[in-house]
């Protein structure tokens, strides 16, 4: 049975990476002790129950497990860790179903429960909200547009136009886990600005802007829209994963 993969997890984790880690070493009851009366307790009891499951072998836990199982709401991808969590309860406790009566072998998840990626761009207002409108982020020549990027990265190292490192106007976020919002400089003879950002880790992605004086402003398009590069938000399955030790603790990736 495939365990859940590397987060990327690290010190600064918020409280989604927290439990997460717990869940990956294997603290079952640390981690539902930790969830106690919060409001996405439930997707996280899944994999504790599991987690006992998997450690007792008992029929009445992998029953519970399945209960759990069934009580967890549907995840987004766009929420990777609690998704991750979720896709794994589920599919261990088919395995069990499918063959109840098996001794198991656990073994680390492969890839990354959540690759670095940019994935969109989107046109806010001075309050940091998304303006609706156009199907693509877009404003003025004369610049002064504030974008949020989209996306999964922890710890931005620098933004690039075109690909060259800039030093752009950020208008909001920029620490640890901190979605980035910038001020578009002015277009300068440019019908476009090709966006894209390093983290501690590589991160795939890059997002486009437009030069549009018509007065319409909105989200990004689709990548062969803009010509940009968008990964999809499915975690990769041929990426090597971190080596682990028989106690099921894998080694981590700090961001």
């Amino acid at each position: 049975m495939r365990w859940v993969p590397v987060g990327p997890i690290g010190p600064n984790d918020p409280t989604s990476g927290q439990r997460y880690l717990l869940l990956q070493q294997f603290q079952c009851d640390a981690l539902s002790q930790s969830v106690e009366g919060a409001d996405d307790a439930a997707v996280w009891e899944a994999g504790a129950a599991v987690c006992r499951a998997l450690q007792t072998g008992s029929q009445q836990d992998w029953q519970r497990a399945s209960i759990a199982v069934a009580a967890t709401p549907r995840i987004p991808q766009t929420q990777c860790l609690e998704f991750r969590v979720a896709a794994t309860a589920a599919s261990l406790v088919a395995q069990h179903r499918s063959n109840p009566s098996a001794a198991y072998r656990v073994e680390p998840g492969q890839g990354e429960a959540c690759p670095r990626q940019l994935l969109g761009l989107t046109v806010v207002d001075e309050d940091l909200r998304p303006v609706p409108g156009m199907p693509r982020a877009s404003g003025p020549r004369t610049g002064g547009t504030i974008v949020r990027l989209d996306g999964y990265y922890v710890r931005v190292g620098e933004v690039l136009f075109d690909g060259v490192p800039a030093v752009p106007d950020i208008v909001g976020g920029g620490g640890d886990y901190e979605t980035l919002f910038l001020r578009m400089p002015p277009a300068e003879g440019r019908e476009t600005i090709r966006i894209s950002i390093t983290d501690t880790v590589d991160i795939s992605g890059t997002v486009t802007f437009f030069y549009d004086d018509s007065g319409g402003a909105g989200s990004s398009p689709s990548p062969s829209e803009t010509g940009g590069s968008i990964p999809s938000s499915e975690p990769p399955t041929s990426s090597p994963a971190p080596t682990a030790t028989s106690s099921g603790t894998s080694a981590t990736a700090a961001p």
